[in-house]
């Protein structure tokens, strides 16, 4: 019995890999390789791409999600949606070995120069450039390295610079739009003043000179490494490498800021509600900060002048909604629109700009049809068995 379940889980945690479990192991009889793969006895994947990051280029009609589940970038045109059940039919999808695309986490894009860039998350630590016309097994147009559990993308045209935040290391780390390869960084916000506690969500306010990041608020301490690395020699407090768990907030810099330096203002209290912040994005027209707050199934309005604990100015939830689980958001201020993207049910919402309340969206992508199960996965490393029950745990 213990071994049946073992190999079950062998097989279910090699599947979420996309691999094979049996590759490796001998065949019975003579100890020789075997010609072909054991193909495994059933799988749990979810066939569909997973929505996580978004972004949008109002003057070209295209929309481009990430898609960490099947590891690929999916492009839609930005008014034609399904209203109905059915699938989405995108403009094209870049996926495939020679793409260089992973657990893909935040997506910009670069109408000038008909670019999309996107992070690799958790294990390649690079970010991958995209020309608009890439399709396929396409090879990118650049790779460059970032550190490790980079998340959020935040394009400054103006600056022609890209800032990229880094999980694990408390930081917003900005590079040359045009970086290639190895590369340092121009610069980095890091530090104990700052705040950055697990950020994630980034944009760049080129309007008003402001870069604003979520915080989802684990603080895992800042590690004493003055090795090059990706981020370049960073002194550290010595007071600053305990871990601690505080509230999740929004932070907005200078978009010049470098260093241990604290914020211009804070979004952080019970008041504010956040739960979760991930994607992130300004909105011009209406002055204010738009979020997706993963945790209670929400977008948060904010105003963009006030910090502190303060409630949103307004809210965008309810059953009417269809949010659940939102990832990413932005802004299409040409349109008078607010993208989100969904994880838990493969489809990426368009609602008006001024919506509050319980509102429907004008619109829905759907990377599947809409009464497709998902399995939820998002990047499972670990897997356990409870005999009791008879049920497999996955952690994400």
């Amino acid at each position: 019995m213990k071994q049946r379940i073992i190999i079950v889980a062998v097989v279910v945690f090699a599947a979420a890999l996309g691999g094979s479990p049996y590759a490796a192991l001998p065949r019975e009889g003579p100890s020789r390789p075997s010609p072909t793969d054991i193909p495994a006895a059933r799988t749990i994947a979810d066939p569909y791409p997973a929505f996580n990051g978004i972004a949008v280029d109002p003057d070209n009609n295209l929309v481009v999600v990430s898609d960490p589940n099947r590891k690929s970038l999916l492009l839609y045109d930005r008014v034609r949606t399904n209203s109905r059940g059915e699938a989405s039919n995108p403009l094209g999808q870049i996926i495939g070995p020679q793409t260089c695309l992973g657990m893909i986490a935040g997506v910009a894009v670069d109408p000038q120069q008909r670019e999309i860039y996107t992070a690799n998350n958790d294990i390649e630590d690079t970010v991958i450039v995209m020309p608009y016309q890439a399709q396929g097994n396409a090879k990118p147009t650049r790779v460059f390295s970032v550190p490790h559990q980079a998340w959020g993308l935040g394009l400054g045209l103006e600056s022609n610079q890209i800032v990229v935040s880094v999980e694990v290391q408390n930081a917003l780390v900005f590079y040359r739009r045009q970086a290639q390869g190895v590369e340092a960084p121009l610069r980095v916000i890091r530090g104990l003043q700052t705040g950055l506690a697990d950020p994630h969500g980034v944009y760049w306010d080129e309007l008003h000179g402001e870069v604003a990041v979520a915080n989802h608020g684990n603080f895992r301490g800042l590690v004493h490494n003055t090795g090059s690395g990706c981020a370049g020699n960073q002194p550290v407090d010595e007071t600053a490498e305990e871990g601690k768990f505080q509230p999740a907030s929004i932070a907005i810099f200078p978009a010049n800021a470098q260093g241990n330096v604290p914020p211009l203002r804070v979004i952080q209290g019970d008041r504010t509600g956040l739960d979760w912040p991930m994607g992130i994005a300004a909105d011009p027209t209406h002055d204010a900060i738009v979020v997706a707050n993963n945790g209670d199934d929400a977008i948060q309005i904010f105003d963009r002048t006030r910090g502190g604990d303060v409630p949103p100015v307004r809210m965008i939830r309810g059953p009417h909604t269809s949010l659940l689980r939102p990832m990413g958001v932005v802004v299409d201020a040409t349109h008078g629109e607010i993208w989100v993207s969904n994880w838990n049910d493969h489809s990426a919402l368009v609602f008006d700009s001024a919506a509050n309340g319980d509102a429907r969206p004008r619109r829905i992508v759907r990377g599947s049809p809409a009464d497709a199960s998902t399995s939820g996965f998002g990047n499972p490393m670990a897997l356990a068995y409870d005999s009791k029950r008879e049920q497999l745990l996955v952690p994400n």
